[in-house]
């Protein structure tokens, strides 16, 4: 059973170190949570370290609508306890591109099943998760058929920079000797 009281101390240190002109600064770029803190990645690293990894608490705080929560939430699930299933169901969550870096960075790039997840959301019609399709198989170096037909497709005809620049980044992995 979930401790309360462990929801309260991760709630507690984002509090703690909040800073208000991040917070700001995601508003301006329409980045918007129910609540945002505005603690920087690095020091989310920091707080998820003071905590056991538990699949409990990382579900409690990934269905909040809280930015800082759902960052460590990637940082404090299991690799090994996280399915294909649950991935994809997280990845179909996601909102913005940050979260789907943190996902692709502290998760889903050590989970067993990383290929058949980017190859799995390489043939989707979510741009973000086409997205994440293509930052995890670069993160991890996977040479998949299916990712390089989508990042050729995205090369080829107008989409935005963000994934422009994710299908650049894995082309170079891909044909890397």
């Amino acid at each position: 059973m979930l401790n309360k009281k462990t929801l309260s101390d991760i709630h507690a240190r984002f509090r703690q170190l909040r800073s208000g002109e991040l917070a700001d600064n995601l508003a301006v770029q329409g980045i918007k949570y129910r609540i945002a803190w505005g603690v920087e990645s690095y020091k989310l690293k920091d707080i998820a370290q003071e905590f056991e990894a538990s699949v409990e608490l990382a579900e409690a705080l990934w269905t909040e609508d809280v930015r800082e929560s759902k960052m460590i939430a990637t940082r404090l699930f299991p690799a090994k306890e996280m399915t294909t299933e649950k991935a994809l169901s997280w990845a179909r969550e996601a909102k913005y591109t940050e979260i789907a870096d943190q996902l692709c960075m502290n998760l889903f790039s050590r989970i067993p099943s990383s290929v058949e997840l980017a190859e799995t959301l390489s043939k989707s019609d979510s741009e973000l998760e086409e997205y994440i399709a293509l930052k995890l198989a670069t993160r991890i170096e996977a040479k998949s058929d299916s990712v390089l037909v989508l990042a050729n497709d995205i090369l080829s005809k107008d989409y935005p920079i963000y994934l422009k620049t994710a299908a650049l980044w894995y082309k170079q992995i891909y044909d890397q000797e």
